[in-house]
């Protein structure tokens, strides 16, 4: 048996000419430096400490107790949210189908939640009236509507498809 074969493990080996030899050695010297860069990145990576994810936590607590307690839209929509949830667990629809009936009225609480941020930030600048101030919370306000537009056509597209399944 040749060296050269022994030295691959009894496989045959095709001999390479230096331009192709050259050209692998430029891949594998570039593949090997994109693998320098993401170790690196990774190494860079930050990642929160428990005390910041505990404080986080606070945080969120805090800002959902001050819309809990001080936007009664924000408790009628979460009324909404708690009824509409039980209906989508009664309902002989598919798991994906209960999912998204949940998460399409899920978002609108979400949207309330944001147009509250807004309008408190709006109202911290200046109480008085200013076109700028009125156009934002304005925006903000459609984006609960576009919101809870969203979940209606949710809802109507899945219980339509119920109703023709169950009169088929």
């Amino acid at each position: 048996m040749s060296l050269q074969r022994m030295q691959s493990g009894g496989r045959k080996m095709r001999r390479m000419d230096k331009d192709e030899l050259k050209a692998k050695i430029a891949e594998l010297s570039r593949r090997a430096n994109e693998l320098k860069a993401d170790i690196k990145a990774l190494s860079e990576l930050k990642l929160k400490s428990p005390q910041e994810l505990k404080d986080a936590a606070e945080y969120s607590a805090r800002g959902f107790r001050a819309v809990l307690f001080g936007e009664k839209a924000f408790r009628t929509d979460i009324v909404a949210f708690v009824i509409s949830t039980i209906v989508a667990f009664l309902l002989p629809v598919s798991w994906c189908e209960r999912a998204l009936l949940i998460y399409s009225v899920f978002m609108g609480l979400v949207a309330e939640i944001a147009n509250t941020a807004i309008e408190t930030v709006v109202d911290r600048i200046s109480l008085e009236h200013n076109e700028l101030s009125g156009k934002a919370k304005d925006i903000a306000s459609s984006l609960v509507v576009a919101a809870f537009v969203g979940a209606g056509m949710c809802w109507c597209a899945i219980l339509i498809g119920l109703a023709i399944r169950m009169f088929q």
